[in-house]
């Protein structure tokens, strides 16, 4: 499953792929312009809809598009209330799209979205251009697959991260312990096409940038 949010795309190419690819589409709000701009029509749009035009909005009801409409006034983003619909859908999957960019504040939220405890059980992914983010909770082992030269960063999400293990790098970690604020684990490099982390207590954000993907 994918949800567009409004923010950048940075990959339109890529983002098309994935988007086509989908099982289902939710678009949270504004990300409904991503969708026409790529050329495809969401399965479900969910918001306020202050970023839609009453024309769109009647044009993509009648091609069969659910609304859940919400007020203006409301305690979740339009991108936390998408990602809990598609939790509520039985979505084993999900990747976000155009969750950053432009305000630092919404930014940072979309991210630390992936912390909330409702979705543990479910692979949430942030996916912008060559990069994706998951969470790796206490107790989780990951694997990352690229090529040897991607970079492969660990930010630390708690206070204390301990008992990680990070294999197939070009700098490994053997029950290290990160503190929150720490750049120990940022910017480390695949050793070969596979590289594994594991989490002993806390909870980290795992951010593969794919080489290969870059933009020439």
């Amino acid at each position: 499953m994918v949800i567009l949010a409004n923010g950048q795309l940075t990959d339109v190419a890529k983002a098309r792929q994935q988007v086509q690819a989908a099982d289902c589409l939710i678009c949270a709000d504004g990300g409904t312009q991503h969708a026409i701009r790529l050329g495809v029509v969401p399965d479900i749009v969910v918001g306020d809809l202050d970023s839609i035009a009453p024309e769109l909005k009647a044009e993509l009801e009648a091609a069969g598009v659910r609304f859940d409409t919400y007020p203006t006034r409301k305690d979740q983003t339009d991108l936390e209330l998408a990602l809990r619909l598609a939790v509520e859908l039985g979505a084993s999957r999900v990747d976000l799209l155009a969750t950053l960019g432009g305000r630092l504040d919404q930014s940072l939220a979309n991210l630390l979205l992936l912390t909330q405890t409702a979705w543990a059980g479910v692979m949430v992914r942030v996916v912008e251009g060559a990069e994706t983010a998951w969470v790796v909770r206490g107790g989780q082992t990951t694997y990352v697959e690229g090529a040897s030269g991607d970079t492969l960063s660990l930010v630390p999400l708690t206070p204390l991260v301990s008992g990680v293990n990070l294999e197939g790098v070009e700098w490994p970690l053997h029950n290290a312990t990160l503190q929150l604020g720490s750049t120990l684990t940022i910017s480390n490099c695949l050793a070969a096409s596979r590289a594994c982390v594991r989490v002993g207590e806390g909870m980290v954000l795992v951010v593969h940038r794919s080489a290969a993907q870059e933009p020439s």
